[in-house]
């Protein structure tokens, strides 16, 4: 292997990081969208996440072709691998580190998304809660609740309770 091929592969996962960065920018307006229910905003934000996410997944084919077309699988034991080829110590710690960052990123904005989907089925929670009320649904008295549990009787005449 080439000092040029794994050269390539840290450029694409420089390109990863910063699109990466990108994402987490916008999840971050996401998450001021979704706290302050702004729907226009939502919807911005989840276009442009959708072309970063595009980006970014083309950017993860690019890499696994690259270690593909060197016999590595793009697994954690194949970009060990795939690094350990390097002949230039210091390029390969740069290297090493710049995939660290990586997955260092990656792993902070799935965190993100994740406290965005919070807020989101916190959101829908809500909405559903007062859309029952102003339906006159009374939301405590079911015989059942969503697991199959026994609900909250109170209110429910006996033969409901049968």
């Amino acid at each position: 292997m080439t000092l040029e091929l794994h050269s390539s592969f840290d450029t694409l996962t420089l390109a990863g990081i910063e699109q990466l960065k990108t994402l987490h920018d916008i999840l971050a307006d996401e998450l001021t969208a979704l706290t302050d229910r702004d729907l226009v905003k939502i919807k911005a934000c989840a276009i442009i996440k959708v072309q970063v996410l595009t980006n970014f997944s083309e950017n993860s084919q690019h890499r696994t072709a690259l270690l593909k077309s060197q016999n590595c699988s793009s697994d954690k034991a194949g970009i060990s691998f795939f690094f350990a080829k390097c002949a230039d110590s210091k390029a390969k710690s740069v290297y090493l580190q710049h995939w660290t960052q990586l997955e260092e990123t990656l792993c902070a904005a799935i965190d993100a998304n994740n406290i965005n989907e919070q807020v989101l089925k916190r959101n829908q929670k809500n909405l559903d809660t007062i859309l029952a009320i102003l339906q006159g649904q009374q939301t405590h008295n079911v015989l059942y609740d969503a697991k199959g549990d026994k609900g909250d009787y109170t209110g429910q005449s006996r033969i409901g309770k049968a």
